[in-house]
């Protein structure tokens, strides 16, 4: 596997390169390492080239396709005994790239460098340190979703005071509360705030995720907190309910993404920064796959004609209909139907062979699918429209990116958006059109939802749907490995937890199994 070794050094497992409990602490948590003299703006522009926001083969080889997208059901899963038990390793270096790999390490850095800019000087720099905090924010709610509780507040404490503390968990709750209401005032600051002209080129050069445009920082920052606020919202209904009607009924304060041409994308720039998803694809899923997963692309999509069909997926190369990989075949089935060129891929313009493939953070897709849980859950408003106007948005939006790729190599005509009788024809249809129980309706919208994030926001959609429970799920059981049968309701801490932060790790080991749900996991 390809990886920076900075990375893999910082996540290393041989206990004979490590000098002490306290070296490892300081490299897990918080040493950037060759970043101490780099300034606060630049310190920023990093932070948003984390391999975990760049689309990475990295990234797609040892997380997405092994954890998420399995977990979602979004990657054919080749039937296998411990299927369901993610690599240590991989799992590890997710967490690690967290702490010490360009977001919590990146973000207390830049506080650092801050702080030691002259008070008179610091109001040009305290752009980034806003715009940075959205980014951790964002990135520390996607920690908790993997594995609950975690070290957050004290994290980062080395670069902010040089003192090395050993980091407790934190409640995953509480930490929710801090990013909800942080967003909140994130949005406060960012609706009046004014820039030198100093300022104003510097972010402009080093925003390399939305140019220096503080309006779409400002839908990132809302959209963003709706996300959280959905997410908590079986578990403190009432508050989610009381944020979330302000929000919608007052656009001009908490604007969102509600139109592609807004969403919160980073985007490549090929030659010189580019998505390296195809071999992650590949290697993650097999020598030659991916493969399309069977109640993904059978039962949804070409079910019911699906107009994201033909750019999600490739037809396998002997077969002139497109089929999935089932979970419930056997896995020498499973192996003649691949060899037999049965089976569908990822599409190659689309996703495997196009470096353009952009970052996806949040799209305009997503806010109108949570904006249509909120109107049918709470009557605040037209939830029919809003879950129609969620596929219209999502078909584009994957058009769009079959439509601009820049091809790694082979040659394929790029997909023209399907005509509108052809999207409402596919919205009125028996199975998605927008009627029946609330419940059914419900579980439309998550669908929808499920969907649209596909393989791109697979950790989204493995949050989703853990949260609402749609779209129902069935995984072949791995009855040869009785203690992991099924895919597990969160990841197991690294192992070098219990070992370099033993007290802390000790105080949440009891809640540290696969069937301990997160704590917005209540339905």
């Amino acid at each position: 596997m390809k990886k920076n070794i900075f990375y893999l050094a910082v996540f290393c497992s041989s206990l004979l390169i490590i000098n002490s409990c306290k070296k490892k602490l300081s490299d897990d948590y918080l040493n950037p390492e060759s970043t101490t003299t780099a300034s606060v703006d630049k310190l920023f522009t990093t932070m948003l080239t984390n391999p975990r926001i760049h689309p990475t083969y990295y990234d797609y080889a040892t997380f997405v396709t092994g954890v998420t997208a399995k977990y979602s059901q979004m990657i054919g899963i080749v039937t296998d005994r411990q299927m369901y038990v993610p690599s240590p390793s991989y799992s590890g270096s997710r967490w690690s790239d967290y702490y010490a790999g360009g977001i919590v390490n990146q973000y207390f850095e830049m506080l650092k460098n801050y702080n030691k800019i002259p008070e008179s000087q610091q109001g040009d720099h305290y752009i980034f340190m806003q715009l940075a905090k959205i980014i951790y924010y964002d990135q520390t709610a996607q920690i908790i979703d993997l594995w609950g509780d975690i070290p957050f507040s004290e994290a980062g404490s080395l670069d902010a005071s040089n003192t090395l503390v050993y980091p407790k968990y934190e409640d995953a709750a509480s930490i929710y509360d801090t990013l909800i209401n942080g967003l909140k005032d994130l949005n406060n600051y960012l609706s009046s705030a004014t820039l030198s002209s100093a300022a104003q080129n510097s972010l402009k050069l080093q925003d390399i995720l939305l140019n220096g445009d503080l309006n779409a920082w400002r839908l990132y920052v809302n959209s963003l907190r709706l996300r959280l606020l959905m997410r908590i919202s079986n578990v403190n209904e009432t508050f989610a309910k009381t944020e979330i009607t302000a929000m919608l009924n007052d656009p001009a304060t908490f604007p969102v993404v509600d139109d592609n041409s807004k969403n919160i994308l980073l985007r490549m720039k090929p030659s010189t920064f580019i998505s390296d998803i195809h071999n992650g694809l590949a290697d993650g899923a097999s020598s030659s796959g991916p493969y399309a997963p069977s109640y993904l692309l059978d039962t949804v999509m070409v079910g019911n004609n699906d107009p994201r069909t033909d750019v999600f997926w490739d037809k396998g190369s002997a077969n002139s209909n497109y089929q999935g990989l089932s979970p419930f075949t056997s896995s020498s089935d499973q192996s003649t139907e691949i060899q037999q060129g049965k089976i569908s891929t990822f599409d190659s313009a689309t996703f495997m062979y196009n470096y353009n493939v952009p970052g996806v953070l949040f799209t305009a897709a997503e806010t109108s699918f949570l904006r249509a849980e909120a109107y049918e859950r709470w009557g605040l408003g037209d939830a029919q429209t809003e879950y129609e106007n969620g596929i219209k948005q999502s078909i584009a939006f994957y058009y769009s990116i079959n439509q601009s790729s820049v091809l790694s190599s082979g040659s394929w005509n790029s997909l023209a958006t399907p005509n509108s009788a052809s999207i409402m024809a596919y919205i009125s249809g028996s199975n998605i059109a927008y009627s029946g129980t609330q419940d059914q309706k419900l579980s439309k919208i998550a669908t929808q939802k499920w969907i649209n994030f596909f393989v791109l926001q697979a950790g989204q959609a493995w949050a989703e749907m853990r949260r609402t429970k749609y779209p129902k799920l069935n995984f072949a059981e791995d009855a040869a490995y009785p203690t992991a049968m099924l895919p597990p309701s969160r990841l197991l801490y690294p192992e070098e937890e219990s070992v370099y932060n033993t007290a802390n790790y000790n105080a949440v080991k009891s809640k540290d199994t696969r069937d301990t749900k997160i704590f917005w996991d209540v339905k």
